[in-house]
């Protein structure tokens, strides 16, 4: 008798132990369906994007991805919605047959260090016709794509239009950007 109910022990606990492990995996396995999901699921929200800032020439040529255009780099600073009080800098390829550039990288830096990444494939830059123009000599208005960033825009998408105006007197050589867009940033960022 007591041999039967030792087997009869003996086998309800394998069955049950059995059975636990069967829940414990299908536990795990649809908890990492529901994290799969919430990764593919990543949420963006649309916010404005307004700029006012000012670049300088900070050349010193010696990038060499612009060969046979010239090299730019230019640093500046100013304010950023969703990033305050900002840095930024450019990097393109000049062409002075054309008055035109191409290539160009945008880094935009936070107080706080976090990044956000812009580029601008190409343009063109014309005299100013606008009522400014006595202080602005040239402008252009190119499209910018927001291409990602770090901490709060990682992951940024987006596109602004730069609304740019070369200030070329000698003793105040600089770009004032005024840029203009939207900024699609992964929501709780």
């Amino acid at each position: 008798m007591k041999t039967k109910i030792l087997s009869l022990f003996t086998i309800t606990f394998l069955l049950l132990f059995a059975c636990q492990l069967d829940d414990k995996e299908m536990l795990e396995t649809e908890n990492n369906t529901i994290l799969e999901k919430k990764e593919v699921k990543t949420e963006m929200v649309t916010v404005p994007f307004k700029s006012n800032f000012s670049v300088w020439d900070k050349s010193d040529f010696s990038e060499s991805r612009c060969a046979p255009l010239y090299p730019i780099t230019m640093v500046g600073n100013g304010n950023v919605t969703h990033l305050g009080n900002m840095n930024v800098t450019f990097i393109f390829c000049y062409n002075p047959e054309f008055n035109s550039y191409e290539n160009t990288d945008v880094t935009f830096i936070a107080a706080n260090g976090d990044e956000l990444y812009a580029r601008i494939e190409s343009g063109q830059m014309g005299p100013n016709d606008e009522a400014n123009s006595e202080y602005y000599q040239e402008k252009f208005n190119d499209e910018m794509t927001f291409v990602g960033g770090t901490g709060r825009f990682e992951g940024a998408e987006g596109t602004a239009w730069t609304h740019a105006y070369i200030h070329n007197f000698p003793e105040d050589f600089r770009t004032d950007f005024f840029s203009t867009g939207t900024l699609k940033l992964k929501k709780g960022k």
